[in-house]
């Protein structure tokens, strides 16, 4: 069973002496970034430890598109040609990209070696690098090759956050509204307090990252394996992922948290005819998603495309589409059989309510 105790938080006052404690300044660490954080975050880890050997530094491309098997035998080949062995680490730096692939690179590389996350963005910090699960996309498809390895330590740093383009830190926050909706009512009630535009950024405190991280965390470790609870995890996530494979499909890309906030919408709706959601709390989480988050895009004639890839998804069963649904704000059920027609209605509602 995997301990609970990885996710550190290094705060203004003392992130030297945190980091050092997991990652020193040692020739036997490698770090992985992608462009975006090589070029922001890295020079701050560097000033830290001056001492940091730059040749050690594997940079990859910026977009969830990079989350490839090219990528991944680009990182397995530098850590290879660079002499790492079973008593090496790899550190990945950067948002859910790069610890989803990083995780997988060193879960696997000479049957694992040692790996640090250190989130820089908000959805890393809160859901993607918490949890042990690794993965990279395989034509087009989210997560369609992983494993479950867990890092020695998850360090969460709150001033990369000051890096973040406002985009970035939307994205991030709309799996804190998943979390609070699946699992904690009381904090879905004080995010309903937060209003969207700049307010946003500012009302999203230490607190509220601490207690999304803390649920997933503890999640995650009572079902390492995602064979029950972990699942509701998933709210939003079954329509967010096809909605994200449809953009890819098309050579184009969409926010992975704009795409699970409407994912969440329409799974609140198949809730609400499911597990019979109250109107009002279904009305509640639709009316918080629409002013907080834009409107994805998507055709009706797309529908039929978005199905098929939502029958890509790990919890379903042969034929049977399996979604984790809600019956309640901050009660979540996995595992519920969905008909394709209410799939589809919940998707035609999305396009009506949007005017997408």
């Amino acid at each position: 069973m995997p301990h609970s105790d990885n996710i550190v938080y290094a705060g203004p006052e003392n992130p030297g002496k945190v980091l050092s404690e997991y990652i020193g300044e040692t020739e036997k660490n490698f770090f992985l970034t992608d462009k975006n954080t090589a070029d922001k975050c890295y020079p701050i880890i560097q000033k830290l430890f001056p001492g940091l050997n730059d040749e050690h530094l594997i940079v990859l491309d910026a977009g969830d598109d990079e989350k490839n098997i090219t990528s991944l035998h680009h990182i397995w080949s530098f850590l290879q040609h660079h002499g790492a062995g079973r008593n090496s680490r790899l550190i990945n730096l950067g948002g859910g990209m790069i610890t989803d692939i990083g995780g997988f690179a060193a879960s696997t590389f000479k049957r694992g070696i040692p790996f640090v996350h250190i989130p820089t963005s908000l959805l890393g910090m809160v859901d993607a690098a918490i949890g042990g699960k690794t993965a990279i996309n395989l034509s087009k498809v989210k997560n369609q090759a992983g494993t479950f390895a867990r890092a020695e330590a998850v360090i969460i740093y709150p001033q990369f956050l000051q890096t973040l383009p406002r985009d970035e830190f939307l994205s991030g926050y709309a799996e804190i509204l998943k979390t609070a909706i699946a699992f904690d009512k009381a904090l879905f009630e004080k995010l309903l307090q937060i209003k969207g535009g700049g307010s946003l950024i500012k009302n999203i405190s230490e607190d509220i990252i601490r207690r999304t991280a803390s649920i997933k965390n503890e999640v995650t470790t009572g079902d390492f394996h995602d064979r029950a609870e972990r699942q509701c995890l998933n709210f939003g996530h079954s329509v967010g992922h096809a909605l994200e494979a449809l953009y890819f499909s098309n050579g184009d890309e969409i926010k992975h948290g704009y795409a699970v906030a409407a994912g969440m919408l329409c799974e609140a709706f198949i809730s609400k005819q499911i597990l019979k959601l109250r109107e009002e709390d279904y009305l509640e989480i639709g009316k918080y998603i629409l002013n907080t988050f834009p409107n994805v895009s998507f055709r009706e004639k797309d529908i039929d495309s978005i199905i098929n890839l939502i029958r890509h998804d790990k919890k379903n069963y042969g034929d049977d589409i399996r979604m984790s649904l809600i019956e309640a704000a901050g009660k979540c059920n996995f595992g519920i059989s969905c008909p394709e027609g209410i799939i589809k209605d919940s998707l035609k509602h999305y396009l009506e309510i949007t005017g997408a």
